[in-house]
């Protein structure tokens, strides 16, 4: 499967010599998985019910890092070509306000691991 690249750090089309570039296989699953690990719930206007809690569970005086990971494991766990989750490690710096999680999946063209930060 193909999909038009995204540039990794400010998530705009990724564009070499005026051409779009593509991306597949891995490469695909993993940016599939960047970007519903940014996609806020309600976001959307076609399907509001698409994205992550982030402002009911995340953007909170107080967030539950075991509820953060629960939403966050079920979202990666539905991304299409996701098999499971081999390891999951969370870390919420209260006071840079950043969660940032590390996870490796097996997905059907091998194993992915990934890191995002993900200010709350």
């Amino acid at each position: 499967m193909k999909d038009i690249a995204l540039d990794t750090t400010t998530g705009d089309l990724l564009l070499q010599d005026f051409d779009l570039q593509l991306v597949e296989d891995q490469d695909q699953i993993a940016q599939n998985l960047a970007i519903r690990l940014r996609f806020i719930l309600g976001e959307w206007f076609l399907d509001i019910t698409a994205g992550i809690s982030y402002y009911q569970d995340f953007f909170i005086k107080a967030p539950n890092q075991i509820r953060m990971e629960s939403v966050l494991k079920q979202e990666i766990l539905s991304t299409r070509g996701v098999n499971q989750i081999l390891n999951f490690s969370s870390n919420f710096d209260a006071t840079r306000r950043i969660y940032s999680v590390t996870f490796s999946v097996d997905t059907v063209q091998g194993q992915i691991t990934l890191t995002q930060e993900l200010l709350t």
